[in-house]
């Protein structure tokens, strides 16, 4: 099988992926290699599952609980005025979350995060705003 998320949680588990925040028992909270939409993280499962239904319930269950506080983690350093989280799938069929805070000064806030698509390849993050968001997420994950 050839996904670009199981290369990716490989690097991540040797410690060779630069953009983690942090490590759960089954997933990876990582900030987003672009930044369009400041402190956009992704949530991935360590293991490939294409859908939620393939995981078994105790995981699923554990699963949410990392969700959340990776959502809460992002929520407590950025305090945006919402928080879009999705799941979809369809280009890549590893469980994966995108987590989105939004601000009253996005462009186009009222819009879903993904119809600014074409422009999150130039908003790459630098080595050097990345650790510093990194850091800051990363300081108020609770477990």
């Amino acid at each position: 099988m050839n996904c670009k998320l199981c290369d990716r949680m490989s690097l991540a588990k040797e410690k060779k992926y630069p953009f983690i925040i942090h490590e759960f028992k089954h997933s990876f909270l990582q900030l987003g290699e672009h930044q369009y939409y400041p402190g956009y993280s992704i949530l991935v499962t360590k293991d490939h599952y294409r859908e939620m239904t393939d995981v078994p319930a105790q995981m699923r269950m554990e699963l949410f609980e990392e969700m959340m506080t990776a959502h809460q983690a992002i929520q407590d350093a950025l305090n945006p005025k919402k928080m879009n989280m999705c799941s979809l799938g369809n280009v890549i069929d590893h469980i994966h979350w995108h987590f989105f805070p939004r601000f009253s000064e996005d462009p186009l806030f009222n819009n879903p995060p993904w119809l600014q698509m074409h422009l999150f390849d130039q908003n790459k993050v630098s080595d050097e705003k990345r650790d510093e968001m990194i850091n800051k997420i990363r300081a108020k994950i609770k477990q």
